[in-house]
């Protein structure tokens, strides 16, 4: 397989997995270019992955000036083949506070997250949403999309085997070209199921509005899934 043929193949395991991956990028996506002046936003695209949300926005807005973050090797080595060059991608861990110094320097109009941070402890998390706030210049703003219960937080593990998440994984490790990768991203996360954590969107308002934005909303709820959105004021 090419690596277009795993970014494809990537994208087919999301709309299993994450169905309203696709809408929440649209949405994403016209939030940006109904909130941020002109036609070249700088934007952030925090756990982007394999750089959906990116290739989208800049289908839509090709003149966007666009960063995509990651940690993970074999995503990354997707998202740096399939992204044109024009895309920054920074290879950095949010776990770390010290990752928003691998940035490029400047502030943005709009920075992004889909189905990205729910990995991140509370506190954590907490501390994220500030960092990325203090990221944003003035008028523009911080979104985050995940599962947002209405009541209780949810704490959930990843798939631990025997479906198509895992034989996707066994068959990258495997591949010859996304394996020295895969061993790379075991050895960065180990072989275990990750714990997830899904507080309501209520904890999500809290935690996002303690940083220097104004008072954050529920842009948008889809069942489960929710959008929270805070901006820098002018």
């Amino acid at each position: 397989m090419t690596l277009g043929d795993w970014n494809d193949s990537w994208e087919r395991l999301m709309a299993k997995y994450q169905p309203g991956r696709e809408r929440a990028i649209e949405r994403m996506i016209d939030l940006v270019a109904s909130r941020c002046a002109g036609a070249a936003p700088r934007v952030l695209d925090v756990g982007g992955g394999t750089g959906t949300l990116c290739s989208r926005l800049l289908e839509r807005l090709p003149g966007a000036e666009v960063t995509l973050v990651d940690l993970d090797p074999v995503m990354l080595t997707i998202a740096g083949a399939s992204l044109p060059s024009s895309v920054e991608v920074v290879r950095a861990d949010l776990r770390d506070p010290d990752w928003v110094a691998r940035l490029p320097d400047g502030r943005y109009d709009a920075v992004l997250a889909v189905m990205a941070l729910h990995y991140l402890p509370p506190g954590r998390l907490t501390e994220l949403y500030a960092e990325l706030a203090g990221l944003v210049r003035a008028g523009g703003f911080v979104a985050n999309m995940d599962d947002m219960p209405d009541a209780d937080a949810v704490v959930s593990a990843s798939d631990d085997g025997g479906t198509p998440w895992s034989a996707w994984w066994e068959r990258a490790a495997a591949d010859p070209v996304l394996g020295p990768a895969a061993t790379e991203r075991a050895r960065l996360f180990g072989d275990s199921s990750s714990a997830e954590w899904h507080p309501p969107a209520a904890w999500h308002l809290r935690a996002l509005g303690a940083g220097p934005v104004e008072e954050p909303v529920v842009a948008w709820r889809d069942g489960v899934q929710a959008a929270v959105v805070a901006f820098r004021p002018r």
